[in-house]
């Protein structure tokens, strides 16, 4: 009698298959020949995910760029900034509230979207001032300001670590920015100094509005299949809300509110100072 052995049933390996169909049907979709050219954390592929409009070449290149554009990822950066803008919002009407003039300063900007279309709703009045090192993003807000017709928000090449450059900054802001920049700083310790920084930049009846990536279910994933804006793999952390709000409290902000957006995987916070109710 001949033995028979049951036969195993053969898993594919999923990241492996998603990195080989991004790399040989990648360049028909606009989305992803774009992450491998430019980076798929780069500042043009955040307009790409925030505009959310398909396009590639043959009906396989939309509709992967479709299939890109709809990972829980992209979902999550787009509700990330629907949450932020509608925290400013609210910061903004509070400042008022209380007699301030508000002066918002995004310290590491990028072009901006996200304040570009809450100020252009704003109806004037209110000052801002965008800082990056890139000058290619800063180039494409200045573009989208003027798109706008927003006088209001100026541009400025400089480094989120210069402490000296940021106590320069006049008026003395009232609302302090950190959109989309914690998430691609790896170092714990980075993100805690930037944050000290902050502490002693913003005016003591300030606010300061931070996001971080709490909980992105694909970081193995992504790490073996994208690139970075160096074209290295894409490696991202997670953080815990009660660690980010730790260290804001650290910096010397007495209360500190995280809200997720819908899907959970990144959170805005709220951080003002003792006494500060604006």
């Amino acid at each position: 009698m001949q033995n028979t052995l049951p036969l195993k049933t053969v898993k594919p390996d999923h990241e492996h298959l998603m990195t080989t169909l991004l790399r040989k049907f990648g360049q028909y979709s606009d989305s992803v020949r774009l992450g491998f050219e430019r980076g798929f954390d780069s500042g043009e592929m955040m307009d790409r995910i925030y505009a959310n409009h398909p396009s590639g070449r043959y009906g396989v290149g939309w509709l992967g760029d479709w299939f890109y554009l709809n990972q829980s990822g992209c979902r999550g950066l787009r509700g990330r900034k629907d949450l932020l803008k509608f925290s400013l919002r609210q910061i903004l009407t509070a400042q008022r509230a209380l007699g301030i003039q508000p002066f918002i300063l995004d310290i590491a900007s990028g072009p901006g979207t996200y304040l570009v279309e809450a100020l252009a709703a704003e109806n004037g009045g209110v000052q801002a001032l965008c800082r990056d090192l890139d000058e290619n993003g800063l180039r494409r807000g200045r573009a989208l300001a003027g798109m706008y017709r927003l006088g209001n928000i100026r541009y400025e090449q400089a480094n989120a670590f210069d402490e000296a450059s940021l106590q320069t900054v006049s008026p003395r802001p009232t609302i302090i920015v950190s959109s989309g920049f914690y998430e691609i700083l790896t170092d714990g310790a980075m993100i805690r100094r930037s944050m000290q920084i902050v502490g002693r930049v913003l005016d003591p009846g300030g606010t300061f509005i931070f996001t971080t990536q709490v909980n992105h279910p694909q970081l193995k994933l992504i790490a073996n299949s994208l690139v970075n804006r160096e074209g290295k793999p894409w490696v991202m952390v997670n953080r815990p809300v009660a660690d980010v709000e730790q260290w804001a409290r650290e910096a010397g902000f007495a209360t500190v509110a995280t809200s997720l957006e819908p899907s959970g995987i990144f959170g805005v916070s709220v951080a003002r100072f003792a006494g500060n109710a604006a």
